[in-house]
């Protein structure tokens, strides 16, 4: 499966989510449950939240950070994203090398690399799903 953007994007491996944050993703579907079909949307694999501005999107990065996810390495003196990655739309495009993540600009959504892309989910299809 593949997640749509909107704006600008915060995409998050549901794994990492499960390694940092308690009771893993599924809680915090749970306590976040209310943004599900409006900010946040996921597939199998990637999670997505998102705003509009910069400022809320450092806002969006320090809470994940707070939770123990490196937003970013430096390798050879240049920024990669290590346990999430922002992506800006309707360009699709990546703030700094990703090396987990596939872009479709085409069809302005992304997907985990080593997995296929099938259908596309986002607000719409979080709106039907969470109700």
């Amino acid at each position: 499966m593949a997640i749509k953007l909107e704006n600008m994007n915060l995409i998050i491996p549901i794994k990492q989510i499960n390694l940092c944050y308690p009771g893993g993703f599924d809680l915090f579907r749970t306590h976040h449950q209310n943004k599900f079909g409006e900010n946040f949307w996921h597939d199998m694999h990637l999670f997505r939240d998102g705003t509009m501005t910069s400022m809320e999107m450092e806002s969006l990065i320090s809470f994940w950070q707070h939770k123990g996810l490196v937003p970013y390495i430096e390798q050879n003196g240049k920024k990669k994203w290590k346990d999430m990655c922002v992506i800006e739309s309707p360009n699709a495009e990546l703030t700094y090398p990703c090396d987990w993540i596939e872009v479709d600009d085409e069809n302005n959504c992304v997907f985990h690399k080593k997995k296929s892309k099938g259908r596309i989910i986002g607000r719409e299809e979080m709106k039907l799903y969470y109700g």
